[in-house]
């Protein structure tokens, strides 16, 4: 097939060489007389998803996610980007943890694959939610291994990777989509209530209100950035000068 790939199609090519193949044969695909169609073929490389559905038992599972927000194209093009985001951050924040780790800094160790679990959740991770939180323990505990690690690595990756083909395959709206919201004090007001609440729309205010945080500095709107990209709404609100 001579067809030209897109970069995140390129970028989930690349990811995926990196996938064993212990690793593929594990994924579980899902029969399609069983109510789900089948997403995945076992042998295949690339894994992307014919008919774009987001499900991949344990692996990727955005679809009550992106449910909440088909009649609300703001909102789901907020969360196409946080998914974005979400991807562009997952592998650098591990190797973080990892170096860390191998540096003997357990606290900081752990406590980024603490945070890891909680954004890698979006995707509905499950199966490296719970490998990481036994890592986690194994961190805190000072028994944790190089193979543990790898096995992280490994289930990471197949989750961004599902995440890229399926983002892929989304259709975008063209430039911002939105005209934005004005920092004033009611809109950042109610963008913190979101934030405390732990709310998702939280996700899609952001995005409106993006353009106008530059105001805060670039500094600040740089840690804003990264920590929404993480789904840390509370360091959003230490940025923001409130105590979550």
């Amino acid at each position: 097939m001579n067809a030209r790939l897109t970069p995140r199609q390129a970028c989930y090519l690349r990811c995926a060489d990196g996938l064993n193949a212990s690793m593929i044969a594990s994924m579980t695909c899902v029969p399609a007389n069983s109510g789900e169609r089948l997403i995945m073929t076992i042998g295949t490389t690339s894994g992307l998803q014919e008919n774009g559905q987001g499900f991949i038992r344990g692996v990727f599972d955005v679809e009550r996610l992106m449910a909440a927000a088909a009649a609300q194209p703001v909102q789901r093009e907020a969360l196409l980007a946080l998914m974005d985001k979400v991807c562009s951050v997952a592998a650098r924040d591990l190797e973080a943890a990892w170096v860390a780790w191998r540096e003997g800094q357990l606290s900081e160790s752990a406590a980024r694959i603490h945070s890891l679990r909680g954004t890698i959740g979006t995707l509905g991770a499950t199966v490296f939610s719970d490998t990481s939180r036994v890592l986690e323990a194994a961190v805190k505990d000072g028994r944790a291994t190089q193979p543990q690690f790898d096995q992280a690595r490994q289930q990471l990756l197949a989750s961004v990777d599902a995440a890229l083909a399926w983002l892929a395959r989304q259709p975008r709206a063209q430039g911002a989509g939105h005209a934005g919201i004005a920092l004033d004090s009611s809109a950042l007001q109610e963008w913190k209530t979101l934030l405390a609440e732990r709310n998702i729309d939280a996700v899609a205010q952001y995005q409106q209100m993006k353009p106008a945080l530059a105001k805060l500095g670039q500094t600040r709107a740089a840690a804003i950035d990264v920590a929404m990209a993480r789904l840390d709404f509370a360091a959003v609100l230490h940025v923001l000068g409130e105590q979550p």
